[in-house]
């Protein structure tokens, strides 16, 4: 704590104080204060402060004389006598005031805070009992409530001044903001985050982000190179809002292990849904933290806003899992006790209090203005070192208005027209504001605006000085906050709905100079202010891309609640100007709700935008949205989704556009191919498709996706995975997530039969690890691992995992589910030598009255029949067996499927080495060996390899039978090792009877497997 004159400078928190109020500086405008104070001996140049804050940019060394202006107004210095700061033309700077090292105790700032602000003794010896607590590791959730003006925000700086006499505590503090803060996700959070960040030189604070919780980190752009941005954005993509709620509060644990947080949020009466979030989750968690998170809000504004924040509250506070500390008005005696405070040795009338008070009704903001107004007209005024009234306390009640609202109206009339016209700008532009912003609603020059802003917040009149800021467009403005809340919306309300329409109109035409098409930072206040101003068509384009700025904070509920407000306005705007819009945002929602796992909302969002297109005649937009229905309509009725992806495809007939058209030729007959049946014609159709699109504009993410899932159907998995790959580094915002689980889709298929069960099993099992968190993920991920525990000879685990997701699927359907549940219980069974019992869960599969398609479903009917066969063959039913291998080689052989290719001809060689025809047997052999010489399909691989081994010993033939063991021996070591060391699966893969039949190197005489 360095100290000069009566200020304090905490180098720990980057507060500044005077006495016992904290002084608004911004964070470079502080690390320039610090530089300069830390080197009071000596002269400072610019190049010096340059090299010393920002060492790899590039910064006007105006700037710096911008942020010294903003220090000089801060600590009231005078540039012509400077008593701190003193300018050496083209030299530099250097801090002439006497610096010392402060001392002090948090008893000392209690007793200090006690003592200014009355009535609220009790309120600061809680706040004091409840960081004691915290400072043990004991977490900590306060809220704060009372009216308007009551002085929760007083409370809170007397606390913050309190709390940082602790050695190494550190005080962050983010507010929630009227109108578009309420739209931006974590909006308190982050600004409190970022605070600490910048004040922190982004040491720890971010390696434990980067560590800890990357979905916040890569929030903040300035702090990461872009290169690690990319890199970032592939590791979170898929998150969700629950791994973004826990990452923050595992990194905050980690960071309040040693050195104690407060962490403050004021004014939660405009908290956004995911703040809530993070504060819920934080109370419930159980772990050791020194933390102390402070809230603030008014009840009131809670209860007619409808926010969830008061059923919340009330559930932690039920469950003590916080506190609440209700903030009242103050009594008589209390007002005496100020009376006596602020004004010492008065001699004021008995009945003043009294008169105070009443007007007043006890609120603190009120009666300060009363005094503040009266001492400012001479009605209060000291002679001879004592405070006394100017005239009779019968003229004074007159003169003193009924309501705040009154008072501040009474005050801004007694203003310059100039002054007048700056804060009806100001109030516009919201609680903060700069001068840049308001310098076009004024229509008055930006230095004329700043004196004039100095000039009232040197009177305590409506605003303080904010400090000097950097915009988005590089300028340096400064910036002024009002000094309550109070003060803006009783301006606001008197403007009339013509000059605030206009003010707003003109304020967003401002702030959008600083956007790029596409800019997400400022969209929020940009929708509120078009809003506001009446360009309907404009504010829905900025919630649009507000709800985007949400979805990459993970928070889809709060995008989905900005989309439906964007709804709402496109009813304001003339058919001509909403069709368009409309569609856009329908398909946003479609977006969320699919990110959310809300599927069938998803495609009945899709479904609905596509009609409105087709009403008014958009074929391009109506074509968009009939094929990002199929991606949902994949997961809950792929029937729906064929018929869907048809619908457009008429379109696209109708639609002059090659590579459009090819699109969805590409997406229709890949969606038959993986959904319907396989067929030689799609597969040709979808061949020339791509090709078509592979010479014009490429493949685009999702294009990709279904191309993969092509390539695993044709055994190349290597390119597939480099598909998927691709995919995923052309990802944005938006629709990404569909491709995504495309992604996962493809990649764990090609995993699987790759023999990477490993690599898959890491996969499903982190997206498994919560139903709660994206179901769709989870239902998808499910069925993977049911799929892999089957390779992997884990049948009961397969099975358990498809009855549990049937239990948590709700909308999803079954099938997929009863499938491989049926598979894996007649594996069991057949294993088990119950054969009649496989049969009969086969056949469960090959029920031709179940006609409902999912995924690959032609497939494990395939496999359902190929394991039919298995069973007769075990059972010794050779007759049925020989026929079935006969039949189903030949259905095999007309796919493209490499893996159902060499199982269809090791099933024919041991068919016939059942039947002793050694001679079919090793034509056979020669050509499921032959496929798996020209693919990489491990799991197929090492069954052939053992079929030949069993083969050759029969034929005598020991060094070929001893050579294709080894090769098995190493396939299956392949599938083994992809397992971690300790993985169960591994040693249920490896002591399952097939395999350990390989690795026991023990001659089988009769058909096994």
């Amino acid at each position: 704590m360095k100290e000069f004159h009566s200020f304090r400078l905490d180098t720990v928190n980057h507060c500044l104080w005077h006495g016992e109020d904290r002084v608004s500086l911004t964070p470079k405008a502080f690390d320039v204060l610090r530089y300069l104070v830390e080197h009071a001996d000596r002269l400072v140049t610019q190049d010096e402060i340059l090299g010393a804050l920002w060492p790899e940019t590039y910064v006007n060394p105006e700037v710096i004389k911008k942020y010294v202006l903003g220090i000089r107004k801060a600590l009231g210095d005078r540039h012509e006598k400077p008593e701190f700061i003193e300018t050496f033309p083209r030299r530099g700077y250097q801090f002439v005031a006497t610096v010392s090292e402060g001392i002090g105790t948090p008893s000392d700032a209690s007793i200090n805070g006690a003592r200014k602000m009355v009535g609220r003794e009790t309120a600061m010896a809680q706040l004091d009992g409840y960081l004691t607590h915290a400072l043990k590791g004991q977490r900590q959730i306060i809220f704060v409530t009372g009216e308007a003006g009551v002085g929760k925000t007083t409370l809170v700086d007397e606390f913050h001044q309190m709390a940082t006499r602790h050695p190494n505590l550190r005080v962050v503090r983010g507010q929630c903001v009227e109108g578009f803060g309420g739209k931006e996700a974590y909006y308190p959070v982050l600004e409190a985050l970022g605070q600490w960040v910048r004040d922190s030189g982004g040491g720890s604070v971010v390696h434990t982000l980067a560590k800890q919780a990357p979905t916040w980190l890569v929030q903040f752009h300035s702090l990461i190179k872009a290169e690690q941005r990319e890199a970032l954005q592939k590791e979170i993509l898929g998150a969700t809002r629950e791994r973004m709620v826990r990452e923050i509060c595992e990194a905050l644990e980690s960071l309040t292990a040693q050195d104690p947080l407060v962490l403050v949020l004021e004014d939660l009466h405009w908290v956004d849904p995911s703040t809530l979030d993070f504060i819920s989750a934080l109370s419930r968690r159980r772990g050791p933290a020194k933390l102390l998170v402070l809230g603030t809000y008014r009840p009131a504004d809670v209860i007619i806003s409808q926010s969830p924040l008061k059923a919340l509250k009330q559930d932690l506070v039920l469950h003590s899992l916080s506190h609440e500390i209700s903030l009242e008005r103050l009594d008589e005696s209390e007002v005496s006790d100020f009376l006596a405070f602020r004004f010492v040795d008065a001699d004021f009338p008995s009945r003043f209090v009294n008169l105070i008070y009443r007007r007043s009704g006890g609120n603190p903001l009120f009666m300060v203005t009363i005094l503040q107004d009266m001492v400012k007209k001479g009605l209060i005024a000291q002679a001879d070192g004592r405070w006394t009234l100017g005239v009779a306390l019968e003229d004074v009640e007159p003169s003193v208005p009924e309501t705040l609202d009154q008072l501040i109206e009474m005050q801004f009339q007694q203003l310059s027209a100039v002054e007048q016209l700056i804060l009806r700008s100001a109030s516009v532009a919201g609680e903060r504001f700069s001068v840049w912003a308001i310098s076009t609603a004024a229509e008055i020059d930006p230095g004329s605006i700043e004196d004039a802003c100095d000039g009232l917040s040197e009177r305590l009149q409506f605003i303080q000085a904010a400090g000097i800021h950097e915009l988005a467009n590089g300028q340096i403005s400064a910036h002024y906050d009002f000094r309550h809340s109070l003060y803006r919306e009783v301006l606001y309300r008197r403007l009339s709905e013509v000059i605030r329409s206009r003010l707003h109109l003109q304020l967003a035409q401002r702030l959008k100079a600083f956007c790029e098409p596409g800019e997400l930072e400022l969209a929020s206040e940009l929708a509120l202010h078009f809003e506001g101003g009446h360009d309907y068509k404009q504010a829905i384009r900025y919630l649009i891309l507000a709800s985007e700025n949400a979805a990459g904070r993970f928070a889809y509920r709060d995008s989905l609640e900005i989309l439906r407000h964007a709804l709402e306005l496109a009813l304001k705007l003339s058919p001509a100007l909403r069709d368009e819009l409309e569609i856009q945002v329908l398909e946003s929602i479609g977006d969320a709700h699919f990110a959310l796992g809300a599927l069938v909302q998803s495609a009945q969002a899709y479904t609905t935008a596509a009609e409105r297109a087709r009403q008014a005649g958009l074929k391009t937009a109506q074509l968009h949205a009939l094929t990002s229905a199929m991606y949902p309509m994949g997961f809950i009725d792929p029937d729906q989704g064929i018929a869907t992806v048809e619908e457009a495809l008429k379109v696209s007939m109708s639609v002059n556009d090659p590579t459009r058209l090819a699109g969805t030729q590409m997406l229709a007959a890949g969606c038959r191919l993986v959904f319907d049946a396989w067929s030689q014609t799609d597969a040709n159709l979808y061949t020339s498709s791509c090709e078509t699109l592979l010479r014009h504009s490429g493949l685009d993410a999702y294009q990709r996706i279904v191309y993969a899932h092509i390539l695993v159907l044709k055994g190349n998995y290597h390119e597939a995975l480099e598909s998927c790959e691709g995919s995923v580094s052309r990802m944005g915002h938006g629709m990404s997530l569909m491709a995504y689980y495309g992604a996962l889709s493809a990649k764990t298929s090609a995993l699987l039969l790759m023999g990477q069960l490993g690599k898959a099993l890491q996969i499903t099992q982190a997206g498994r690890a919560s139903p709660d968190e994206n179901l769709a993920r989870y239902w998808l991920l499910s069925f993977r691992e049911a799929w892999l525990r089957t390779v992997a000879f884990d049948f009961e685990g397969a099975r358990r995992i498809c009855q549990g997701s049937g239990k948590v699927g709700g909308e999803y359907p079954d099938s997929q589910g009863e499938t491989i549940d049926q598979m894996a219980a007649g594996y069991i069974a057949l294993y088990g030598g119950k054969y009649g019992r496989a049969i009969e869960h086969f056949r469960k599969v090959l029920n031709p009255a179940v006609r409902t398609k999912f995924f690959r479903h032609w497939w494990w009917r395939l496999m359902a029949r190929l394991e039919s066969i298995n069973t007769w063959l075990m059972s010794g039913d050779l007759s049925r067996a020989g026929t079935a291998a006969d039949s189903f080689l030949e259905s095999a052989l007309s796919t493209a499927d490499p893996h159902l290719q060499t199982l269809a001809w090791d099933l024919k060689t041991r068919v016939a080495m059942a039947k002793n025809d050694f001679k079919g047997a090793r034509e056979s052999i020669q050509q499921a060996l032959g496929i798996v010489d020209k693919f990489e399909i491990v799991v197929a691989a090492w069954q052939g390899y053992a079929t030949a081994w069993q083969l050759y010993q029969r034929l005598n033939e020991h060094k070929t039978a001893r050579m294709n063991r080894e090769r098995a021996e190493t396939y299956i070591f392949k599938i083994a090792n992809s397992f971690a060391p300790d993985e169960p699966l591994r040693a249920t893969f490896l002591a399952a009877p097939p395999v350990r039949r390989v690795l026991c190197e023990k001659t089988v005489n009769k058909a096994t497997r």
